[in-house]
């Protein structure tokens, strides 16, 4: 077997690299693989139609079984219809758009093409349930999970009841920082966020008396640090298409705080505190929940992982691309 890989150009973000660099190392255990980053960063017509001559000269070059996309590429698959070709979708906040004529170029481009895939994987039900959503009788759709990256292990450590650490990761809107400052206020802790803070988060934290750190900018591997220096992972989040915090901290040794709605609770299952994210105050008995009990949560964690492994969500792809291969 044949694969071929396509990301998106580096500098339109790594987060995909980082999922699906582990899986195409590990699928070189049983096919012949390549991959390719593509020459233009942005979606200007001339940029899509070089990456699209660029995906189509690849192509051209080496019969491949198998082409995958990894992500966001979506506008690819039409120009690439001779190939058996996978395509990944992680979320679509990103073409949810209240302009008119920007929402039409992107369902043309992102959604409407998703049509041409041999099959669609999303790395969730709650993404699967989207996509039903925007394309009715999509028949080619199914869930794989992404996997936990190899360099996320269980180190054991105390942890701290007297003064936890709680590890914040992502300043944006919807990482709902606002209500976890909120929540905090007079539990005993360290916050340890990770991005740029804005000044009204800076006012928040100092009105609500956090003892807290801030750094950004951050390699792959101070990240792995932070994790195995922290004692809870804060992951309240009011959208995402997967919730890869979850999974980093309690492969690691950490407890879990996030939302109970999809994905974060299908990503989490039981092994996590599970609270309303838009309420304060249930964030805050989530905290007290979890500060009662944290080794329950631990242990649960590190179960849950299992369903996570790299080995296994490779071999679900190994069975995607044989499954179309068989149908040839």
């Amino acid at each position: 077997m044949k694969i071929l890989y396509i990301y998106r150009h580096p500098n339109m973000g790594y987060s995909i690299g980082k999922v699906f660099r582990p899986i195409e190392e590990e699928m070189k255990k049983h096919a012949e693989v390549d991959s390719i980053y593509l020459p233009v960063p942005n979606y200007s017509l001339q940029g899509l139609w070089r990456n699209i001559r660029y995906a189509r000269e690849c192509c051209r070059k080496k019969k491949y079984d198998i082409v995958h996309i990894t992500g966001t590429e979506h506008y690819l698959l039409p120009f690439l219809n001779r190939q058996k070709v996978v395509v990944t979708v992680h979320d679509f906040g990103s073409i949810v758009v209240h302009n008119p004529i920007k929402a039409f170029f992107k369902n043309l481009l992102f959604i409407n093409t998703l049509k041409f895939a041999d099959v669609v994987t999303c790395i969730s039900d709650k993404t699967k349930d989207e996509l039903h959503s925007l394309i009715r009788n999509i028949k080619q759709a199914t869930t794989i999970y992404n996997p936990v990256g190899p360099e996320f292990k269980f180190k054991p450590k105390k942890f701290n009841i007297d003064n936890p650490i709680i590890l914040h990761i992502g300043t944006k809107s919807n990482k709902n920082l606002e209500n976890t400052i909120k929540a905090l206020a007079g539990i005993k802790c360290h916050l340890r966020i990770i991005g740029e803070l804005t000044p009204t988060q800076k006012e928040n934290l100092q009105h609500c008396n956090i003892e807290y750190t801030n750094v950004w900018g951050l390699s792959d591997e101070d990240i792995l640090k932070e994790y195995e220096n922290c004692d809870i992972v804060n992951f309240p989040s009011l959208y995402e298409g997967f919730g890869m915090p979850i999974i980093e901290g309690q492969s690691v040794g950490c407890a879990v705080l996030t939302s109970n709605i999809s994905p974060m609770k299908e990503v989490a299952a039981d092994a996590a505190v599970l609270v309303n994210p838009t309420c304060p105050e249930s964030i805050r008995k989530g905290y007290e929940t979890l500060l009662s009990n944290p080794e329950k949560y631990i242990e649960k964690g590190l179960e849950n992982i299992k369903r996570f492994t790299l080995s296994r969500i490779s071999k679900e792809y190994l069975e995607i691309y044989n499954k179309i291969i068989r149908r040839l």
